[in-house]
């Protein structure tokens, strides 16, 4: 019993770390089509100059998205 309590409480030290830090899962987004509209509208809506989309930065991505979830196709 206190070997796999003592296990258990290694493995839970060792997971904190990369929960911190955000190396959790993550959430996976597909570019489907029609995209590009729905990315050109969130440009306009956010009042946003044109940039392509792989020179935004991660919290960039994450805005879009978030705000996507809300304009559905």
């Amino acid at each position: 019993m206190k070997k796999s309590l003592r296990l258990l409480l290694v493995s839970i030290i060792f997971t904190m770390p990369l929960l911190a830090t955000g190396c959790g899962p993550r959430r996976v987004y597909a570019w489907g089509p029609g995209e590009e509209t729905y990315y050109v509208q969130w440009e306009h809506d956010t009042h946003r100059s044109h940039v392509d989309w792989d020179r935004r930065s991660d919290a960039e991505h994450n805005q879009y998205w978030k705000w996507r979830r809300h304009h559905h196709d």
